[in-house]
């Protein structure tokens, strides 16, 4: 009975192959994916590279989201095999075939698919290993080196992982099996789901959280606050989403059916009824296409531009290959700063091409008007002692205005140049002066030119003044000099130099000097190779992770549109023979599916596209908050991403619609 047991359940197998291939292709897929973070966490050379303690915290972290998603669609996709096969069950049991060999059988399929897909992930994942250690370093931008090392550790760990899955599914199934009559099981798939009750409160409520939701994005102006208000809004849109497709969705269509005119036409009536009668499983899987495909858009959108845009936040917070930016006494000699930085790149060996110097001035404002700027002391800032928006600000002269862009303004002691929310002529209270706008500037001339403060990032207002004199200004402003310098050593050997600097205490020796007020931390030096390299090797590592969390969402989306397609052809098929033999002809026919896979089809991207639109905004600013300040680049990854997108879905639409029409023909 054994053999016999084991050899029927290799023909189920065999005779459901059309459920079973995208779940065969999810599992292999997800498990080598799942080895390849494994394989990379733990890889022995990456600890030689650059950041390795970060990029291996970060990988570990992507391995459990993995692991956590590829055990959700595993459930998923086995709950969804089940309810279709539950007929073939229970025709097993009314002839003859007991619980136990039921259970047997069922065991027996999970142990050949799981060793079957898992393996054959694993084999795969340990081929594709040495191309995406090479493909993390590329996207670190580090040297790539083809290295491959096996660590049976890490197949031992995926394996053992995935089938303990395997073994809770057929655990689930088993008390699922048991605790239902054959009657129930022959019956499973044409038993309907229970009909919705409160169906207006639930659509109300769908639309009130929708509404609390977007009212969060689109507020969303500090970019300090913008990411623990998008978790919230988050969560909020995933509930609404599952309430509006459970609840509205089916208001909707009880709408249509009261409209006479619209429900009595053969293609409609038959839709709309479709819909209504399975609409609560319907409605789950188009709120999870719905939430899975605005996950999919957000994380690569995300990771896009903070890897393409990063390097302009790190030229942004250091214009030049070396510099130091210091905060001065007013009576500072220039000529001693210059001359005790030359002597520092001297004894580092430094060689240097170029060379820039500029005087500022750095403020911080609260409640900045068209009327009034109000400037904050340092101890008014580190308090907090008042209400938001804050911003920071920079006050240049129209000399350093003339170095950094080439062009001249002839500023009187009682105008200035202002970047900002301002009118060309209007009057603005700066402090305790009073001067009149001579000409608005139209971008933030200082980035590329001075060095952008991490805090700067935080803080919802920028503001650049430029004046007549700097003198004009001398409370609650941070005077500085910035020293900048190319140089002509190779990146490599700029990342290394970065370490004499470390080696000395430069603000002791300036306030020994009397360059600088006692007791303050005024001095920030700046080392762009070193910052990029940094930076790669941390948004590099998120990038590659989520571009494999990406393809896990996709696959997801193309599992859960792919069961759906198949359920409701088979639920449709009997149902159009019926139709065709009461009078319905092949044209009616097509038209019918048609209109109601088109109708539901792409109505959840749709929502996902909407869900986007409306936290663009706060996506934008927690964009900003990391470093992100390119505008247009993230209007281009965004509009060029759901464009790619609509694009695959269309198609994923086209491939999945031919299966659907080849089950109820």
């Amino acid at each position: 009975m054994l053999g016999l047991t084991f050899r029927l359940a290799l023909t189920n197998l065999r005779k459901n192959r059309r459920l079973y291939y995208p779940y065969i292709l999810m599992t292999m897929v997800s498990t080598t994916i799942a080895y390849i973070f494994a394989s990379l966490a733990f890889h022995p050379n990456l600890g030689e590279v650059w950041g390795a303690n970060q990029v291996t915290h970060v990988l570990g972290l992507g391995m459990i989201v993995v692991m956590i998603t590829v055990t959700s669609m595993i459930f998923y996709a086995n709950s969804f095999i089940m309810k279709q096969r539950s007929k073939e069950f229970g025709v097993y049991s009314i002839l003859g075939l007991e619980k136990k060999h039921l259970f047997l059988m069922t065991c027996f399929e999970h142990l050949v698919f799981s060793i079957g897909t898992v393996g054959s992930g694993l084999i795969l994942g340990i081929v594709l290993d040495r191309f995406f250690y090479a493909l993390l370093l590329k996207v670190m931008q580090m040297k790539v080196v083809l290295a491959s090392t096996f660590q049976m550790k890490n197949v031992i760990l995926v394996a053992t992982y995935l089938l303990a899955v395997f073994l809770l599914v057929s655990i689930f199934n088993i008390s699922k099996l048991g605790l239902t009559d054959s009657l129930k099981l022959v019956q499973g798939k044409k038993i309907g789901d229970k009909k919705a009750v409160f169906l207006p409160l639930q659509t109300l409520t769908s639309l009130i959280l929708l509404a609390i939701a977007y009212t969060i994005a689109q507020s969303g102006g500090n970019p300090s606050l913008a990411l623990p208000s998008f978790f919230g809004a988050t969560l909020l849109v995933i509930l609404a989403t599952y309430l509006l497709f459970q609840a509205g969705v089916i208001t909707f269509l009880n709408w249509l059916k009261n409209r006479q005119s619209y429900y009595y036409k053969p293609a409609n009536f038959i839709s709309i009824s479709n819909l209504i009668f399975r609409m609560r499983k319907n409605a789950m899987g188009l709120a999870t296409i719905t939430i899975l495909s605005a996950m999919f858009l957000v994380t690569m959108i995300g990771g896009l531009n903070i890897y393409i845009g990063g390097k302009d936040h790190i030229t942004n917070q250091n214009p030049n290959d070396f510099s130091i930016d210091i905060g001065l006494r007013l009576n500072t000699s220039r000529e001693q700063v210059q001359k005790w930085v030359d002597d520092i790149l001297k004894k580092a060996q430094i060689p240097v091409k170029s060379q820039v110097t500029y005087d500022y001035q750095r403020f911080y404002f609260a409640n900045a008007t068209t009327q009034r700027i109000n400037f904050l002391s340092d101890e008014e800032y580190s308090n907090r002692k008042f209400s938001k928006p804050v911003g920071i600000g920079y006050i240049i002269d129209q000399n350093t205005y003339q170095k950094m862009t080439g062009q001249t303004l002839d500023l009187s002691a009682n105008q200035l140049a202002i970047y900002g929310d301002y009118q060309k002529g209007q009057e603005v209270e700066i402090g305790s002066k009073r001067l009149q706008v001579a000409q608005v500037l139209h971008k933030n001339i200082t980035l590329g030119h001075l060095p952008k403060h991490a805090i700067s990032l935080t803080l919802g207002q920028h503001l650049v003044l430029v004046v007549n004199n700097l003198d004009m200004f001398t409370e609650r402003v941070d005077a500085r000099y910035y020293l900048g310098y190319e140089s002509s050593l190779p990146e490599e050997e700029q990342v290394k130099a970065r370490e004499h600097f470390l080696t000395r205490n430069f603000e002791s020796e300036l306030w020994d000097r009397s360059l600088l007020p006692n007791g303050l931390s005024v001095i920030s030096l700046g080392y762009r190779a070193y910052a990029m390299r940094s930076f790669f090797s941390l948004a590099g590592s998120l990038f590659f992770i989520g571009l494999l969390l990406s393809l896990i969402f996709l696959m997801a989306v193309v599992l859960v549109i792919y069961f759906k397609q198949i359920s409701e052809g088979f639920e449709d098929r009997s149902r159009f023979v019926i139709m065709t033999k009461v009078g319905l002809d092949e044209q009616q026919t097509r038209q019918s599916i048609r209109k109601q896979l088109l109708t539901v089809f792409f109505l959840p991207v749709l929502l996902a596209f909407v869900h986007l639109g409306f936290a663009y905004k706060m996506l934008s600013s927690i964009l900003f908050s990391i470093g992100v300040v390119n505008t247009e680049l993230i209007f281009k990854v965004a509009v060029g991403l759901c464009s790619g997108y609509f694009l695959l879905y269309s198609l994923v639409y086209m491939i999945t619609t031919r299966s659907y029409k080849r089950i109820i023909s």
